[in-house]
């Protein structure tokens, strides 16, 4: 049985295991970075040269690396004793 302050923390970081202030940091920068582009996209009128955020779509995948990243640190330890 679970309790209950375990099911409602907050905290979603494994014991032991260490935050990565930097990484909140990028994906903050990453996700302003595609918010920007689809702001600026209308005024571009389909025209990449105008864009002034021309490769914000990069952002995207930073983002995905991040998660992957974060899935994969936060399971490291317990790959092993997964099953289906």
């Amino acid at each position: 049985m679970i309790a209950d302050s375990a099911a409602t923390a907050t905290d979603a970081a494994a014991p032991g295991k260490g935050h990565y202030a930097i990484l909140d940091g990028l994906r903050g920068v990453a996700a302003l970075m595609v918010v920007l582009f689809h702001l600026c996209e209308p005024f571009a009128h389909g025209d990449p040269q105008v864009q002034v955020i021309n490769h914000g779509y990069l952002a995207v995948d930073f983002l995905f690396l991040l998660s992957g990243f974060v899935v994969a640190y936060a399971y490291d330890d317990r790959w092993g004793g997964m099953t289906a």
